[in-house]
């Protein structure tokens, strides 16, 4: 879709203490393969904070920084992959009393971690036939569960982080201009899997990986190209080609699992990703990109008129892209030592 006046007002995150993954090592924790593979240095823990609580903090920070009053926010979208809280209390809800004034709309996203930018699309929507003046609010917040172990063997390509967002979208001119976005999907291998209701027994080593390959071998194709699909249409519909970004922000998720096919197809560098500083924080599921564009924006790492390209990818499967222009330097004051 493409975009002529909506922009982003403010933005902000919330992090917990940094955990540095040479201290996960010595602990035995986490593997000493696994962290040279995937390039981790550190990560964020929230230690007693509800997922929900991190996406309060960063929304009423980003409410802080923003031009908009909390009573011209029409919309609350919330987005999330991990427990939020109690079972009993509805994130969205729950945000939405604690930011914004009562009857204020608050609605759930559930995308896994495409979430944010599924949300952003919607958002921009919503916003073309609000009143004037009307804003939306994103928030994001993501809490690795206790009950799935420890985060550094929760995954073994990726490490959780905690953390949360809030982003202000608006009709007037703020801090970037979103030009296009792009959400697509591929519902085909959400099938349930009686192979792994019923489990078999092979004959020898090679009849399962046989199996395992000609199962998994389509779903990458299959992402892969709706990667690609999704790319595309961002750019064509924000009128820009990839030699146009400055600025590339992937999910933080760790070297071995980093599409380095795509990125070396779109001519994608390294130093113009998010990663150094990604590799830092860990995994924040629906969060990333926000997290990345104030990183980008609050370190000075873009300028006026820079492009910016956001990608999310969710299981399920779904992938997001979002295509922004800087059109301001932050006002507000930098509260994190980049």
């Amino acid at each position: 879709m493409q975009w002529t006046d909506v922009y982003v007002d403010s933005c902000a995150f919330a992090l917990g203490r940094r955990e540095d993954t040479d201290e996960a090592v010595a602990a035995g924790r986490y593997e000493p393969e696994y962290q040279v593979a995937h390039g981790y240095q550190a990560v964020s823990v929230a230690d007693d904070a509800l997922a929900m609580d991190l996406a309060v903090t960063a929304g009423r920070q980003a409410l802080s920084r923003s031009r908009v009053h909390p009573d011209d926010v029409k919309l609350l979208i919330h987005s999330y992959s991990t427990p939020q809280g109690p079972p009993h209390i509805q994130p969205a809800s729950y945000i939405q009393g604690e930011l914004l004034r009562s009857g204020t709309a608050a609605i759930e996203v559930n995308q896994a971690c495409n979430g944010g930018l599924a949300a952003l699309e919607m958002g921009s929507a919503y916003l073309g036939v609000a009143p004037t003046g009307s804003a939306i609010l994103l928030t994001t917040g993501e809490k690795h569960p206790a009950e799935e172990g420890d985060r550094y063997r929760s995954d073994p390509g990726t490490i959780p982080g905690d953390g949360g967002t809030g982003l202000i979208l608006t009709r007037r001119a703020g801090v970037a201009k979103l030009l296009s976005t792009a959400v697509m999907g591929d519902g085909s291998f959400s099938v349930p899997d009686t192979a792994i209701s019923r489990p078999r027994q092979y004959a020898t080593r090679k009849e399962f990986l046989d199996e395992q390959r000609s199962r998994i071998l389509p779903l990458l194709k299959a992402m892969a190209e709706l990667q690609r699909e999704c790319a595309r249409q961002a750019l064509v519909d924000a009128d820009v080609k990839p030699v146009d970004i400055t600025r590339w922000v992937f999910a933080h998720a760790g070297n071995f699992l980093a599409g380095h096919a795509f990125r070396e197809e779109m001519g994608i560098q390294d130093s113009a990703t998010t990663w150094e500083w990604g590799r830092t924080v860990g995994h924040f599921g629906t969060g990333d990109q926000v997290a990345g564009l104030t990183f980008l924006l609050e370190s000075g790492s873009v300028s006026i008129g820079d492009r910016v390209a956001l990608f999310g990818d969710g299981v399920g499967f779904s992938y997001g892209c979002a295509i922004l222009e800087i059109a301001a330097e932050p006002e507000w004051p930098v509260e994190c030592d980049y």
